[in-house]
C-alpha cells in the first residue's frame, strides 16, 4: 500500500480552520524521569503560544517502557492528575495554549513493601502473587488551561505490559472544541489484533473509530522494530528514513476508515468532506532508541484517512532515528 505525499483534499465540513499537531519523538531513558522531563521541555521550548492545537508525547513518555516485574516499575507509577507526567503535560498545555496527550504508568494504589521485599497492595495483599497488575499503561488528556479532561487506559496489552499492567476498560473518545472534534486515544498495542490472535479483519480500534464518528485518532507508542521471522534475515534499514513497513502496517490496520465496504455507518453531514466521505486524522507519536536490547522504530507521523474517495495521505513523518518535534498542519 503506497502512502503518497499529501495533496489538497476537501477538509471536513466541521473543520473551519487548519488542525495543527505536534509530536515529540525522542530517546526516552529508562527510569530517568527528571532527565526525560527536562529533555521534553527543551525540545518544546521553541513552540510559540497559540501555534498548535494538539501536542502528543509517546507512550510512558517519562518512565521508559521495558519493565520486567511489578517491583521494577513501582517507583515510577504515577497517580492521576498530580503525577510527574500529568504535571508536565499541564504545564506544557498552559504555556503553549493547546491540548496535550501524554502516556504514563498509572498507579493502581499506593503499594507497600512487606518483609522479604515483596510488593503488597492495600490490606497487605501480595500483588505479585495475584498476577493482576499494579497499575495501568495510561494516557492523560489535558486542556489548554491545564485542566485534566480525560484519562485512557490501554485496552490491548503487549507482552511487556502484562508484566505489571492491568487491562484497561475499553476504547473511548472525547469531544473537544474545534478544530479537534471527537478524539479517540489508543496506545501502541491497541493498533494490533488483540494478543495477536484475534482475527486480523476485526480491526478493533479502527472499527470503534468508524462506528463512533471519530475525527482524530491519537496513538502514543513504544513501537518496536520487529525481528524477521526465521529463516528470513531482516533487511538493513536506513536510520535516516522512516520505516515504510510500519507506515504501511498502520495504514492497513486503519482499513475500516478508508475502505468503504458494506456495513459501515453512513457519515453524518457534519463529518463529511465536500466529496461526501469522512476524513479521519491519524496521529502516531513513537519514540526512538534502544532499551533493554529492544529497538524502537520512531516514524512518528500524521496521516489523513478518508473513505470517499478511499485514500490515505501522509501529511508529515519523522525518520527512525531523529529526536524531533514533528509539526503537521492538516487543512
Amino acid at each position: 500500500m503506497s502512502l503518497p505525499a499529501r495533496q489538497d483534499s476537501p477538509a471536513p465540513a466541521y473543520r473551519h480552520q487548519p488542525l495543527r499537531v505536534a509530536c515529540v519523538q525522542y530517546d526516552v531513558k529508562l527510569g530517568r524521569v527528571e532527565e526525560n522531563a527536562r529533555r521534553v521541555e527543551e525540545m518544546t521550548s521553541g513552540i510559540q503560544s497559540g501555534s498548535i492545537d494538539l501536542l502528543v508525547l509517546p507512550e510512558m513518555a517519562l518512565s521508559g517502557y521495558m519493565f520486567q516485574t511489578p517491583a521494577s516499575i513501582l517507583p515510577y507509577l504515577e497517580p492521576q492528575r498530580i503525577g510527574t507526567t500529568s504535571l508536565l503535560a499541564r504545564s506544557l498545555a498552559r504555556r503553549i495554549g493547546c491540548h496535550v496527550v501524554a502516556g504514563y504508568p498509572e498507579s493502581l494504589e499506593v503499594p507497600t513493601v512487606t518483609e522479604g521485599g515483596k510488593t503488597a497492595g492495600e490490606g497487605g495483599t501480595d500483588v505479585e502473587e495475584e498476577g493482576e497488575g499494579v497499575g495501568w499503561n495510561s494516557a492523560v488528556l489535558i486542556g489548554p488551561s491545564g485542566e485534566v479532561l480525560g484519562n485512557y487506559r490501554k485496552t490491548f496489552r503487549f507482552e511487556t505490559d502484562k508484566n505489571w499492567a492491568k487491562e484497561g476498560d475499553g476504547f473511548t473518545h472525547f469531544d473537544l472544541p474545534e478544530p479537534l472534534g471527537r478524539v479517540a486515544i489508543g496506545i501502541c498495542m491497541d493498533m494490533n489484533p488483540k494478543d495477536f490472535i484475534a482475527p486480523w479483519d476485526a480491526f478493533e480500534l479502527a472499527t470503534y473509530c468508524k462506528h463512533n464518528d471519530v475525527d482524530i485518532l491519537v496513538v502514543p507508542m513504544n513501537w518496536l522494530d520487529p525481528p524477521a521471522e526465521p529463516p528470513n534475515i531482516a533487511p538493513e534499514l536506513d536510520p535516516e528514513s522512516p520505516s515504510e513497513h510500519n507506515l504501511n502496517y498502520w495504514a492497513a490496520r486503519l482499513t475500516p476508515l478508508h475502505d468503504p465496504v458494506p456495513g459501515y455507518n453512513t457519515p453524518t453531514p457534519s463529518s463529511e468532506t465536500a466529496s461526501g466521505g469522512r476524513e479521519v486524522v491519524f496521529v502516531a507519536c513513537n519514540r526512538i532508541g534502544t532499551e533493554e536490547g529492544s529497538k524502537f522504530v520512531g516514524t512518528s507521523c500524521v496521516m489523513t484517512v478518508s473513505s470517499k474517495p478511499s485514500r490515505i495521505d501522509l501529511v508529515e513523518v519523522c525518520n527512525m532515528s531523529e529526536e524531533r518535534v514533528l509539526i503537521a498542519t492538516v487543512t
